[in-house]
């Protein structure tokens, strides 16, 4: 944006370099810095809040602690629990499936006998087997491997193994059942006898069998883990006696009384518990009691309560000593930090809040420190410094233009709020000019930012030169400029200023190789009698300059009441033309296009009206279509137009009306968008229109602004079929070269030329020019505006292909025009027509 600050525009200042010598030099790198010597202090006093924090949960601690302990019991209980469901738990299944092969009744006894010897091979871990028949000796089935290493015990083995008898009560006798566990000693083998009732008699006898489970590694795992745990693991029966030790040393018992042990077989098989219990010699243990659902054991693991708790008691002690030890550590960090660090602090915290207020001539002043903190102090003293020099520069930035070097537009206001209030009376007074560079964006957009900057300073060093006594210059944004004048004697002094202002610019500008003429327009306002407050001044001469321009450019006007009138009907306006665009009370005509020789409707131009509902019209289209382009409204109302415009002709053409082509006028601001072709294309596309149905009314203005882009549109509105015009050719910037480039149909001859064919000999020739122009090119000619048999005759003459004016009609409503179509050739009085001509 021209005018904008650039980077580079205000030099950055540099940090001065300190005097250091080498001496603090050296000290600063070998000893030890302020920061170490913080963050050792910062430490100790962050050891003292948070043995204090520990302390205030050390309740929590020592739970946490605990449950810790008790999940580890538990999950070595649950550990060896697992153990002995895996060593007992196949042989129970296996017996079962053994039972039931032998109850079957299609087995021959003697087939029984040698299916249970056979069984010993595929049930590993059991060394014998008993079958038990009412009223006979008992059959022992031994494994052949145990056999061999008993056969000089075998009658004494057989004694003990027959000594054992099935428990009294229990499960069911279907089910298999256990018994206290054998020791042999000679071997140092344990067995554990498993019964099991046969359903069908032996010999017609009730019988039962008992599996004598080798049961020695599962005691020494037992003792094992009771050797790596703290305290030790049983394994009892329901009364809580030890169903064999748990350690290598014989007759180890448990460490709890037979009758303290918990109620464990209400809680059914699978219970795990962890609870404190006093152990036989009085000591207080910790325990977890695991229940087994076969054999129906109680597996205890236990350790004395200190042993296991003993981690939270030392947390406990330690605690209480690193508390002393940092509260002493932390009091003397603390007076030390204080002296050494907090006083210096506190003097340049005080500096600050002085500078903080406004006191940029504060200063810390000389701190005879060697370490970061006399560095902290001449810094600070440094930046104020710097802050000092950088607000001066700021308030000279902020009243003056950095690109043109003239006040800006804060101070051009500062300066209006101190002067108009002392006016006095009528005789003082103060004209505010308001300047605008004409024609500055064109080069502003075609030569670059650069040149346009350029340009700006070129232009106020202009203005400046020609600034009188009690004038006073500004720049407010772009090519927008104020002169203020104090004491204006009257209208034709500040009229003889504006003059010289305007002189100023007549002279060309010349940048980069081009010469460049720009004008001025401006505007005028004068205080007290056209505003006394400073926004309405301002904008008053700005309504002048504005009224400058549509007077055609490089003149001054003065502010009167009228244009403020204008201003707020223009602003009413646009908030009724919206409303009535969002409501649809705008409306499309058609005003017919006749051919010259047979007066017939061969093409329409679409007009937007604005019918106020009783017969006229709330503005005329001069008014309403600028204001749209000018706000923007004219993009949605384009879109709206071409699409009304194509479903109309869609329609006539449905009900069997002789086809037509309807030309719409384009704005600049539409034909510009990029998806201009495309917008048209899906009008077409919506009404289901042919493209060749439809025209489009183009300026030369329009076409010149960019002729690569227009052409380009152009031509892909041409491949589609549209029809493609210039409307009002003459008016403009008119080039043969360029001309010759467009894909056209039809020139439009301006109505002005038209207008002035009888009266004005200049306004003939011109007309003639352009048909003859026209059909030496190929293209089409519509006359705009006929309104007499004279003009209508002198355009038949110079054959002008097609009419448009009231002569034949006005612009007239769809149903009007369709119906005016379907009639057939005009009749006018000039010119009356045979039907069928």
């Amino acid at each position: 944006m021209n005018g904008e600050l650039r980077n580079g525009s205000a030099s950055v200042p540099q940090p001065r370099p300190f005097g250091m010598g080498w001496g603090r030099a050296f000290l600063l790198r070998h000893r030890l810095g302020l920061s170490a010597r913080i963050v050792l202090f910062a430490l100790a006093l962050a050891i003292a809040p948070l043995l204090l924090f520990g302390l205030s949960t050390l309740t929590e601690t020592e739970a946490e602690l605990k449950s810790a302990v008790n999940e580890r019991v538990l999950a070595t209980a649950r550990g060896l629990m697992d153990r002995i469901r895996l060593v007992v738990e196949p042989t129970r299944t296996a017996l079962v499936l053994l039972r039931d092969a032998v109850d079957d009744p299609r087995v021959p006894p003697d087939g029984k006998l040698a299916m249970l010897e056979g069984s010993l091979r595929g049930l590993p871990a059991v060394r014998a087997l008993r079958v038990s028949v009412a009223g006979q000796s008992p059959i022992f089935l031994f494994e052949r491997s145990f056999k061999a290493s008993l056969d000089h015990l075998r009658p004494d083995l057989e004694t003990l193994l027959a000594s054992v008898e099935p428990p009294a009560s229990g499960a069911s006798p279907w089910q298999v059942r256990t018994s206290a566990p054998l020791r042999i000693e000679a071997l140092d083998r344990w067995l554990l006898p498993l019964h099991i009732q046969f359903r069908a008699p032996l010999n017609e006898r009730r019988a039962s069998l008992l599996a004598y489970l080798d049961v020695t590694d599962l005691i020494r795992q037992l003792g094992r883990e009771g050797f790596d745990h703290p305290g030790g693991v049983w394994v009892l029966d329901e009364t809580g006696a030890p169903v064999f030790p748990s350690r290598s040393e014989p007759g180890t018992g448990p460490p709890l009384l037979v009758g303290d042990m918990p109620d464990l077989q209400s809680s059914g098989p699978g219970t795990l518990l962890a609870t404190p219990f006093e152990g036989a010699d009085g000591t207080s243990m910790l325990g977890a009691f695991a229940v087994l659902d076969f054999p129906p054991w109680v597996l205890l693991v236990g350790a004395p309560e200190r042993q296991a708790y003993g981690l939270a008691q030392r947390v406990r002690e330690h605690l209480l000593w690193w508390l002393v030890l940092s509260a002493c550590v932390g009091l003397v960090g603390a007076l030390i930090l204080s002296r050494r660090v907090g006083r210096p602090i506190r003097e340049m915290a005080v500096v600050a809040e002085r500078v903080g207020g406004g006191d940029l001539g504060a200063r810390v002043g000389h701190v005879s420190r060697d370490d970061e903190i006399g560095l902290l102090g001449e810094r600070l003293d440094w930046m104020i410094g710097e802050l000092e020099q950088g607000h001066r520069q700021l308030d000279m930035l902020a009243h003056q233009d950095p690109l043109t070097g003239l006040p800006n537009r804060r101070s051009v206001l500062q300066y209006l709020q101190r002067v108009l209030p002392e006016l006095d009376g009528e005789t003082d007074s103060v004209a505010v000019f308001f300047l605008d560079l004409d024609r500055f964006k064109r080069v502003n957009d075609s030569l670059g930012h650069g040149v346009g900057d350029e340009l700006l300073r070129l232009a106020a060093r202009r203005l400046s030169e020609k600034l009188g006594e009690d004038e006073w210059a500004a720049r407010l944004a772009g090519d927008e400029f104020l002169v203020i004048r104090r004491g204006a004697a009257d209208r034709e002094a500040i009229s003889r200023v504006a003059m010289r202002l305007i002189g100023a610019f007549s002279a060309p500008f010349y940048l980069a190789d081009v010469e460049l003429q720009l004008g001025s327009s401006i505007g005028i306002a004068v205080a007290p009698c056209n505003g006394i407050e400073v926004t309405e001044l301002i904008t008053n001469a700005d309504m002048a300059m504005y009224r400058a321009k549509e007077l055609g450019r490089g003149q001054y006007h003065f502010f009167d009441a009228e244009l403020k009138t204008c201003a707020v009907r223009k602003l009413r306006l646009d908030v009724r033309l919206r409303r009535a665009f969002e409501r649809g009370e705008l409306e499309v005509y058609y005003q017919p296009q006749v051919d010259i020789d047979s007066h017939r409707i061969l093409a329409a131009e679409a007009l937007l009206r604005w019918p106020d509902g009783e017969g006229r019209f709330v503005a005329s289209p001069g008014e309403f279509i600028p204001l749209a382009e000018e706000t923007g409204l004219i993009l949605p109302l384009g879109d709206w137009v071409m699409e009304a415009v194509c479903a109309q002709i869609s329609a006539w053409l449905l009900r069997g009306a002789p086809p037509v082509t309807v030309s719409v006028n384009v704005s600049s601001l539409q034909f510009r968008r990029s998806d201009y072709v495309g917008r048209v294309c899906s009008a077409l596309d919506r009404s289901a229109l042919n493209a060749r149905h439809l025209g489009l009314e183009l300026t030369e203005s329009l076409l010149l602004d960019d002729v690569d882009l227009a052409i380009g549109r152009m031509e892909q509105l041409k491949e589609m079929g549209v029809q493609l015009m210039i409307d009002d050719f003459g008016t403009g910037y008119s080039s043969l070269a360029y001309l010759r480039r467009f894909p056209l149909d039809y020139l439009k001859v301006a109505q002005e030329f038209v207008a002035g064919i009888e009266t004005n000999r200049h306004d003939a020739m011109i007309v003639g020019a352009v048909i003859a122009l026209s059909k030496s090119l190929g293209l089409n000619i519509i006359a705009e505006g006929v309104e007499t048999a004279g003009q209508l005759a002198y355009l038949s003459e110079r054959r002008c292909d097609l009419i448009q004016g009231y002569y034949f009609a006005r612009p007239l409503r769809a149903d009007d025009f369709v119906a005016l179509l379907e009639r057939g050739p005009i009749q006018t009085p000039a010119f009356p027509v045979r039907l069928g001509a």
